[in-house]
């Protein structure tokens, strides 16, 4: 690292003198990496942000952030809910979620007209992979059944478009929440039938434990 840069000048000083305090406060390209956690995918993982999206389900208190994570091996979701929580995400495909549920029962949930207070059961845990047994729940009930909108970007600290050319990608946005509210299964079913499947999991945000801006030097 040159003299300038070590002390603040240059122009990389901005990025340098950047502290990350919390991950609501990641940009793009920042780094984190996670401690142990039941979830094989994340535990002792680090892994860089990739892009930033948000969800419009219903106006500006509804919007989702949601930071796009690549790693070594896997890539995950992230959003902050609280100060303490945050929840990971894992996009899983139609083999591996009909290895945990029901396709019928699934079927029904995506179905049109079929109403807004669906209940399923997951399959035992004895019949579900080892690596997906962290993600899923026992008993989930629908809470979200919803149009929605999808941006390619970042409305953290601005406010949703007020028309329809603003870049969103519609959708029909379902979520159902386990009982103990530790997980939830969320559905995307976007024009032409593409259909985006979560597993999702609440985790503290101290199994965040360590957090670099991007582009940061590491000394050795």
């Amino acid at each position: 690292m040159s003299i300038l840069k070590r002390f603040g000048f240059g122009k990389d000083a901005e990025e340098t003198a950047r502290v990350l305090e919390h991950p609501r406060e990641l940009e793009t390209g920042d780094i984190i990496r996670f401690g142990f956690a039941p979830q094989a995918a994340i535990s002792n993982e680090g892994f860089t942000v990739d892009t930033i999206e948000t969800l419009d389900t219903g106006g500006d208190e509804s919007k989702m952030i949601y930071f796009l994570l690549s790693g070594v091996r896997q890539s995950i979701r992230l959003r902050v809910l609280d100060d303490d929580r945050a929840e990971i995400a894992l996009e899983v495909l139609p083999d591996a979620l009909f290895s945990a549920f029901k396709e019928q029962e699934l079927a029904e949930v995506l179905a049109a007209d079929s109403g807004d207070q669906h209940q399923i059961a997951s399959r035992k845990q004895s019949k579900i992979s080892t690596e997906l047994q962290p993600w899923i729940g026992t008993m989930y009930r629908q809470e979200a059944h919803v149009k929605a909108y999808l941006y390619k970007t970042d409305y953290r600290n601005k406010p949703l478009p007020t028309t329809t050319d603003g870049g969103e990608t519609g959708c029909d946005y379902s979520m159902l929440m386990s009982d103990d509210r530790e997980r939830s299964l969320e559905f995307r079913v976007f024009d032409g039938g593409r259909t985006e499947v979560f597993l999702c999991a609440v985790i503290p945000v101290r199994k965040i434990e360590e957090m670099w801006p991007r582009n940061r030097e590491h000394e050795t």
